[in-house]
């Protein structure tokens, strides 16, 4: 297409003209890094300047996203009230609708609690965070736009605190603390990898980290973090030399049904008029593990 107009970045110029409903800045963003985006024959960037007279091609148009579905199902809800809604994601099941069919937490929220559609009714109904499909634990949505707004600018500005249990390979020896930006891999943007404070492509990411106890060349590690890089624990866990059970990408061996051992234990708001501590019950499907080790299957002792 051609260009017409004033002087305009490129990911405005897209938004704003080309791209299908429900396409937004998550998906321009991966087209972009993956080069399927052109100005005058060249690969080019979000920031790129587009001028009347350039001309755009864009490689593989992607298809709009598929509105979500609700899907009743069993969904394990640890608070509510009229503003938000927190709840103990199972592991295997993906946080948000996706383009293939399926049950998603969001699908479910919205089954449940259907006014969710007024805030995103394609993908992720209100859920204000993301858990990895692999991981379980505690998710928040909003019930309401205005709330879904404040909470994902509580996100924004790490005033969330969040508590994680992992199960780790090998002997995790020392407490410590994990500073190292992450981006995107190129070409496969699915996986995450370690970056350069100064790359311009790489979020900063955090990771404190505790082991709790050892048994059979395995710890069990508390994991406490605010920012929410993709990844972000799998990627520094592997780093540190010490990959999560059970995940096939970073790890050393396959899943386990299409899950790992790492549970979004708890969550605390900084905000006081926001819920200061959210948690979950014990992960049912830890259970047999521990109960092998001699590990005690008690939240409560393990994240105090």
């Amino acid at each position: 297409m051609t260009v017409t107009g004033d002087p305009m970045r490129l990911d405005r110029f897209l938004l704003r003209t080309t791209l299908p409903e429900g396409v937004g800045r998550r998906r321009l963003a991966a087209m972009l890094g993956a080069g399927e985006v052109r100005v005058n024959g060249r690969a080019a960037r979000k920031g790129t300047l587009v001028r009347a007279g350039d001309e755009v091609t864009i490689v593989r148009l992607p298809t709009a996203a598929a509105p979500l579905v609700p899907t009743p199902g069993r969904l394990v809800v640890v608070y509510a009230d009229d503003r938000l809604v927190a709840i103990d994601k199972p592991p295997g099941m993906p946080a948000v609708g996706g383009p293939t069919p399926g049950a998603s937490v969001a699908g479910r929220l919205l089954a449940r609690f259907p006014e969710m559609a007024a805030i995103e009714a394609r993908r992720a109904a209100g859920l204000v965070h993301r858990l990895d499909t692999g991981t379980s634990g505690l998710l928040v949505a909003a019930r309401r736009q205005d709330v879904h707004l404040r909470l994902r600018g509580e996100f924004t500005r790490r005033a969330v605190e969040k508590a994680y249990l992992a199960v780790v390979r090998g002997h995790l020896a020392h407490a410590g603390t994990i500073v190292q930006p992450l981006r995107r891999r190129s070409p496969n943007r699915a996986r995450m990898i370690g970056a350069r404070a100064r790359d311009r492509r790489a979020w900063p990411a955090r990771t404190d980290f505790a082991p709790l106890l050892h048994a059979r060349d395995m710890t069990l590690v508390r994991l406490r973090m605010r920012t929410g890089v993709t990844h972000q624990l799998r990627v520094h866990l592997a780093m540190l030399g010490h990959p999560i059970v059970g995940d096939a990408r970073y790890g050393r061996d396959g899943t386990i049904a299409g899950w790992h051992y790492l549970h979004a234990a708890a969550l605390r708001f900084d905000a006081l008029d926001l819920p200061r501590g959210l948690s979950t019950a014990f992960p049912a499907h830890w259970r047999a593990l521990f109960t092998r080790l001699g590990w005690p299957a008690s939240l409560e002792l393990l994240t105090a």
